[in-house]
């Protein structure tokens, strides 16, 4: 994985760009998966726009493996652009 500039959101902020194989794009998605998993089940309370994410996370994940995105974007907590070299 290789971070190569910061990229101006919609919002002013700044977004991390990296280059990365697929696997290791799926393996980024699961981990973000992981966290809000872990994140919910530390919820007092449903927390359903974590549910959402990791529903838009699973997704994302089927269709970086089955190869038909080249390129994402994530801006929930910290805002990265990802771009899939294979």
């Amino acid at each position: 994985m290789v971070a190569f500039q910061n990229k101006q959101c919609v919002d002013h902020t700044k977004m991390e760009q990296f280059f990365m194989r697929r696997t290791s794009a799926v393996n980024f998605l699961l981990a973000r998966r992981r966290m809000c998993l872990d994140k919910i089940a530390a919820a007092t309370s449903d927390d359903v726009p974590r549910e959402r994410e990791v529903e838009f996370l699973e997704r994302l994940v089927l269709d970086v493996r089955a190869g038909r995105l080249s390129t994402f974007e994530l801006t929930h907590a910290k805002a990265v652009a990802v771009v899939i070299t294979d």
